[in-house]
């Protein structure tokens, strides 16, 4: 059986140290990158797709802003011409205003085309080929339209007047076109995009700017964090202090606080397993060395003997006393070292201790037993760790049991627990002492033989304690002995 977890260096600190730089180091190339650089990416793009969108529509809305002040003046002329229109026995008059013209005298490089047709279609004046693509109301309203026109785009405004005249032939109402080419609508709708993106751009940078300044003000409680962890001692494992602390950082710092605390807890566990094993061992190793040198003063071979089986008994329990420290060791929670479970049949398991622990019980002259149910009774457990303890608990009974005595192990379920008690004859615990003989290294004076480590209880809590289970002792049958029953769940698996 392994108990260590690993080997220590010389020297902790200086290799700690190295060994944190060393883990920096190693990390360093594999770090998901930058928080800032994150947002930014995330952010960015986004308000670059939102900038080309709202380009485009905001190009749209200058184009439509500038056509409805140019087609103001284009409706005008054809009103102004259609108020200079007129028919009389048939004879249509059209006299062209200036003022149909002099909305237009600013855009000098702009083209200006105009006609006027009989209800007939013929032309009365202007262009012949200058024709909207379909025919207004005759109501005197005015529509616009985008069509080429000499081989140029112009914007035509259309309107059909009616002159009240019977003499007129296919009806009494003319139609007038005015239209205009686009150049100068274009560059001014391209002029007021222009300012606009610009305003819109210098907006975005500022927003990047102030996002980055953001960032690095959302940021500083954890370089504050960082720096503080980094300038602390290396066993200092005390809770970060949660003052000043953004509540979006506060789990994490909780996180963090809480494992420093089972840290804690492990490393207290391993001082304490240490300062144990120190002490515990040391009597045995003095037994040890005072029995060697002992034997070596010997000159008879019988005495010899004698000593050398003394010294095998001690190596023995000494050996005994190390496995069963380091097992305690490997099944206190705190050192996470029992996490690893499979489905194992727990009545298979017990019978099988049993049964390799016949021998020991038969060599005491003790009756072992073993009551089952007769079928496999299936959990999910660590099944090296459920062994020992099975194997402390029989154990025990049998050191602590008088020659011709009984032993009896037992397993059975209730709903979705398993117990498994272990019975005999011996001497019992006192009520007053049964919760003391869970402590390690505690063993009542006077009862079992001088090889007992005291640790067997202690062991067998820590195991079902990790299975979620829990250990119950009472007094077996008749008032006589003692009974330890350990209860275990079968339908789910504890955390460690």
């Amino acid at each position: 059986m392994d108990g260590t977890s690993g080997s220590r260096p010389a020297n902790p600190g200086t290799d700690d140290r190295e060994h944190g730089a060393a883990a920096r180091a190693v990390a360093a190339p594999g770090h998901g990158g930058s928080l800032r650089q994150r947002v930014l990416v995330w952010l960015l793009p986004p308000l670059a797709v939102l900038l080309l969108i709202n380009a485009f529509f905001t190009h749209r809305s200058a184009l439509d802003a500038v056509n409805q002040a140019y087609d103001r003046t284009l409706t005008a002329s054809v009103r102004a011409i259609g108020e200079r229109t007129h028919s009389l026995g048939g004879q249509i008059q059209v006299d062209i205003p200036y003022a149909a013209f002099e909305g237009f005298e600013a855009d000098a490089a702009e083209r200006i085309f105009h006609a006027v047709f009989d209800p007939a279609g013929g032309l009365v004046t202007g262009y012949a080929d200058l024709r909207p693509p379909e025919l207004p109301a005759d109501d005197g309203s005015v529509r616009i339209f985008d069509l080429t026109h000499a081989g140029e785009t112009v914007r035509l405004a259309a309107m059909r007047k009616r002159l009240y005249d019977p003499a007129l032939r296919g009806g009494d109402a003319v139609l007038i076109v005015f239209a205009e080419t686009t150049g100068a609508r274009r560059a001014l709708a391209h002029d007021l995009f222009v300012a606009s993106l610009q305003r819109q751009s210098l907006l975005v940078a500022v927003g990047a700017i102030l996002v980055l300044a953001a960032l690095g003000t959302a940021f500083r409680p954890l370089l504050r964090v960082r720096d503080h962890m980094r300038a602390r001692d290396e066993e200092d494992l005390t809770p970060v202090r949660m003052e000043r602390v953004p509540s979006e950082i506060a789990p994490l710092i909780d996180a963090v606080n809480h494992h420093m605390e089972r840290l804690s807890a492990m490393l207290a566990a391993r001082r304490r397993f240490l300062a144990d094993a120190a002490h515990q061992i040391r009597t045995p190793l003095a037994v040890l060395t005072t029995q060697a040198e002992y034997g070596l003063r010997q000159t008879d071979p019988e005495e010899m003997l004698a000593t050398f089986a003394s010294l095998l008994r001690s190596t023995r329990a000494a050996r005994r006393l190390a496995n069963q420290m380091l097992t305690l060791s490997r099944a206190e929670a705190v050192n996470g070292l029992i996490g690893e479970r499979a489905a194992l049949d727990l009545a298979g398991l017990v019978k099988e201790v049993a049964m390799e622990l016949a021998p020991l019980a038969l060599k005491r002259d003790i009756d072992l037993a073993y009551e089952g149910i007769g079928h496999a009774l299936t959990m999910q457990g660590n099944a090296p760790m459920l062994r020992e303890m099975v194997s402390n608990l029989i154990d025990n009974a049998i050191r602590y049991s008088p020659p011709g005595s009984a032993v009896t192990v037992a397993v059975a379920a209730f709903g979705e627990d398993a117990v498994v008690s272990v019975c005999d004859q011996g001497p019992g615990i006192p009520t007053a002492e049964r919760e003391r003989v869970f402590q390690r290294f505690y063993r009542i004076l006077g009862q079992g033989d001088s090889e007992g480590s005291g640790l067997g209880l202690a062991i067998v809590r820590e195991i079902a304690l990790a299975h979620g289970g829990r250990v119950t002792l009472r007094d077996g049958a008749g008032g006589r002995g003692l009974c330890v029953e350990v209860e275990l769940p079968l339908g789910s698996t504890p955390s460690a």
